[in-house]
């Protein structure tokens, strides 16, 4: 049994656990969205240019986004099998499979077997890739998309087939069609361009071929999702370019942006420290082949793109899972120097302490990533009042009727109440407030207890329930009728 077909089961048993569990706990919030998304597309006629979210209250609720291909693919997979939060994971698990053999098929091209087994294993049991390896999110697909335009791209430089270059063509554009920073991409295929056919490779036909056929579905997607928002939809915020996600290059003046980023979030939360104290010593390793450096311009694409979007890295970890996979590389050639999966005895002898620590890294980094993932799956429960809310509001309410929420604006809420409605914060939670969104058609109000913290907040419950007919008053959720 070849040695990748085994990594790959570690990769498979490693993101099964959960996977028929419904969308909470971590990153629900994002999760959520993307599920509403899949199912809307599965309950409207699967439009795949009008995707619609349950937060925009009375409106559509088309929203301007990343091209939504996963959450459509799910709906697919809703007609066969019906609707069901396990099929988003299988989908992400089944990417991140992908994911994985194509890195092992790129680096084994590019520098050797060995470093291309080592690279898959060390990607396979990073935490984060984990997590987002069976998460209801596009993440998984982007990064599989990402490797495969660079490999397909490398195979077509080569071999000059028409194969390649659709193939890349198609995983290039789909990398950025799900998330518009994978153009960054670029950087690495010119280098590649650049090292088979010089300056001239550029103004090749094919070259402006390729790049022609990758941005188009890019420039229209993305003028079309914002004619969504300009017609009354509302928006993800993919373009509020010095307000929230990119541009406010003011943070690269603040030595905690680099600390919070490279250090909090990469080097503990995505490698864990061991993995990133043997990255340091791969970046170094001297290149042997003559396209290796393709992935120091990948590194630098990566870091670009962190800088530019210094807020999105600063709000959510998520947006560095392409470094990840670099990352990975490099941490790869490290292990293939001092620690070859042949004979490992012979790498103790030859290297000594040097591959004793590094295989007491390689214990840490799966400790670390297990204990990591265990405490990200701590919130999924089925025991949690999202989950009771919801069914409760389903059996009580018409599909029809518009619901308030009150949480940290978490759409979970919505999502597993499988209605239409509005996220609001407990500073809402107001007679003032509920009339007005009465007055738009709200019909019910639900939420967490929890959330009610202060003696202020419990005082306006308190006003609030005499005022409206207080359905369920259960030990963690209520349900109130705006009648």
């Amino acid at each position: 049994m070849k040695k990748i077909y085994i990594v790959l089961l570690v990769t498979l048993l490693t993101r099964i656990y959960h996977i028929n569990f419904p969308v909470l706990g971590w990153h629900s919030w994002r999760q959520s969205d993307t599920a509403s998304i899949a199912k809307n597309f599965y309950d409207n006629g699967f439009r795949i240019l009008h995707p619609q979210i349950n937060w925009a209250g009375n409106s559509s609720g088309y929203v301007e986004s990343e091209f939504q291909i996963y959450p459509f693919l799910v709906s697919v997979l809703y007609k066969f099998f019906g609707a069901d939060d396990m099929w988003g994971r299988l989908l992400s698990v089944l990417f991140s499979l992908f994911a994985v053999y194509g890195l092992y098929l790129l680096v084994r091209k590019i520098i050797d077997e060995k470093t291309a087994l080592w690279s898959c294993i060390i990607y396979a049991i990073l935490p984060l890739n984990i997590f987002y390896g069976r998460a209801f999110m596009p993440e998984s697909a982007m990064l599989m998309c990402s490797i495969f335009s660079v490999y397909f791209f490398s195979e077509w430089i080569d071999k000059q087939s028409i194969r390649y270059f659709l193939l890349s063509v198609i995983f290039t554009s789909m990398a950025a069609l799900l998330k518009l920073p994978e153009l960054y991409l670029g950087l690495p295929l010119s280098y590649l361009l650049f090292k088979k056919f010089g300056w001239k490779g550029f103004v090749k036909p094919q070259s402006l071929l390729f790049a022609i056929l990758v941005f188009l579905p890019v420039i229209f997607w993305y003028y079309h999702a914002h004619q969504l928002l300009l017609n009354g939809g509302v928006s993800f915020g993919i373009w509020s370019f010095g307000k929230d996600k990119w541009g406010m290059f003011e943070l690269l003046l603040l030595p905690n942006t680099y600390s919070d980023i490279f250090f909090k979030s990469i080097a503990e939360r995505h490698l864990t420290y061991p993995a990133f104290i043997l990255l340091l010593p791969g970046l170094f390793i001297k290149r042997k082949y003559s396209y290796e450096r393709v992935f120091d311009f990948w590194l630098i694409g990566v870091i670009v793109f962190i800088l530019i979007a210094a807020q999105a890295n600063l709000a959510q970890e998520y947006y560095q899972l392409p470094f990840t996979i670099v990352a990975s590389v490099f941490i790869g050639k490290t292990f293939a120097k001092y620690l070859h999966l042949d004979n490992i005895r012979s790498a103790f002898r030859s290297y000594g302490f040097k591959s004793y620590f590094i295989a007491l890294c390689l214990i840490l980094i799966c400790i670390l990533s297990y204990l990591r993932v265990a405490r990200f799956m701590n919130g999924e429960s089925w025991d949690s009042p999202v989950l009771k809310i919801g069914n409760d509001v389903q059996a009580i309410t018409q599909k029809n009727d518009l619901v308030l929420t009150v949480s940290n604006g978490n759409p979970v809420y919505l999502y597993h109440c499988d209605r239409k409605g509005w996220t609001m914060g407990v500073h809402q939670f107001n007679k003032d407030f509920l009339e007005e969104k009465r007055k738009e058609g709200a019909k019910w109000v639900v939420g967490e207890k929890g959330f009610f913290e202060t003696d202020e907040s419990k005082e306006e419950f308190n006003k609030i329930i005499s005022r409206y007919t207080l359905v369920k008053n259960e030990k963690d959720y209520f349900i109130i009728k705006l009648n």
